[in-house]
């Protein structure tokens, strides 16, 4: 089997980001990439990326500058075959190079690796984590996604939404936080006043660059059960990382904005945090982050994948959480976007018990819905040697 092409869809939401005062939830990223990596044999993998899907495309489709040192990821990936997935993500490494192998490159490689990775699966007849090693789990427990409503009132009204929707845990990020951290406390206090004991509840996104201010409002969150604040700080500050983990017994998150096993291994050394957030589709891909998983459960680190975009995300991160021994949670976003939940056929759900189904068909599990892809396709891409 060999791959014989990389086509690429930018997708385009008609609603901004962020959360307006009179929406019902969050809208999410303007933009989105969808990427299938075909077959000589018919067989299509897909993916998408959490990442700017024009840069995206640069990345890929660039022409060759220096021979496997600093080219478009599409001479290292179109002719190979897919089961050879180690020497792929190895050969795009190397690609580029002198363009930057970190940051965007590895997001464009985690996109073209978690395709590769569901035709692997598909060709297999089995389901992508059985594939990774291991399906240990069926079902991993899911939180609402969301960001941080203005007033205590309107969390209490969050939080009644997204009981009643099936979720028994939640977490709040960005917004008014974003805008003023001293405004945490109070709105969490509000969420857990409206949820009592049995609601997990996650903070996301103070993002202050005072240290202090951070020791201080996360021991004030204290108080409320929050199980784990995240990214109260901006992901480079690693000391900062380390004195306030040590400082506060809530857990600390960190990681969606970090690719490959470099950054992560410097994260757990220098930043000693609880909580590792890879975000699949951009920290190297599944080839990556089942790497990471081992490195997080050697070092005595919890992984909780970063997923917030479509369902094909949600799906890929399903099988990582299923593939790790002892998951917490998946995060499932709630944005009221058609960039979320319409971009494949059949929509992951929740279960009665406030879980979502890790996908047992093979591969990702999911298909996606040509018809809406098409209907906000702005750019489109068929590229091939």
């Amino acid at each position: 089997m060999k791959i014989t092409s990389i086509e690429l869809a930018i997708l385009e939401s008609p609603y901004d980001y962020g959360m307006a005062d009179d929406a019902s939830d969050s809208r999410g990223p303007k933009y989105a990439l969808i990427v299938k990596v075909s077959t000589d044999e018919g067989i299509v993998g897909i993916a998408d990326c959490d990442s700017h899907p024009h840069v995206m495309k640069a990345l890929i489709d660039a022409p060759r500058y220096l021979k496997s040192f600093s080219e478009g990821l599409k001479y290292a990936v179109i002719g190979e075959n897919p089961f050879e997935y180690d020497k792929i993500w190895t050969n795009m490494y190397a690609s580029s190079y002198y363009q930057g192998r970190r940051g965007a490159a590895i997001h464009a490689m985690s996109a073209i690796d978690i395709a590769i990775w569901d035709i692997i699966g598909k060709a297999s007849g089995q389901p992508v984590g059985v594939m990774l090693g291991a399906r240990n789990h069926e079902r991993i427990k899911a939180y609402a996604s969301t960001l941080f409503r203005r007033t205590p009132e309107a969390m209490k009204e969050a939080v009644r939404k997204y009981r009643a929707l099936g979720y028994r845990a939640m977490k709040f990020g960005w917004g008014a936080v974003a805008e003023d951290p001293r405004r945490v406390v109070a709105l969490v206090a509000a969420a857990r006043e409206e949820a009592g004991d049995g609601m997990d509840i996650m903070v996301d996104g103070m993002w202050t660059p005072d240290v202090k201010l951070a020791i201080r409002l996360v021991k004030e969150l204290e108080q409320y059960g929050v199980f784990f604040v995240e990214e109260p700080l901006h992901a480079d500050n690693l000391e900062g990382y380390r004195k306030l983990a040590n400082a506060v017994d809530v857990r600390i998150a960190c990681g969606e904005q970090l690719g490959g096993l470099y950054e992560y291994k410097q994260l757990i050394a220098e930043g000693d945090i609880d909580i590792i957030q890879p975000d699949v589709s951009r920290a190297g891909g599944l080839t990556e982050t089942r790497r990471l998983v081992a490195m997080a459960e050697q070092a005595g680190k919890l992984i909780v994948p970063h997923a917030w975009t479509s369902d094909i995300l949600t799906a890929a991160s399903l099988h990582l959480n299923a593939y790790q021994k002892h998951p917490l949670f998946q995060e499932f976003c709630t944005n009221d976007t058609p960039l979320s939940r319409d971009l494949v056929a059949e929509p992951l759900k929740l279960d009665g018990e406030g879980y979502v189904a890790v996908p047992a068909g093979p591969g990702l599990g999911v298909e996606l819905d040509d018809e809406a892809v098409r209907k906000y396709t702005v750019d489109a891409l068929k590229v091939t040697l």
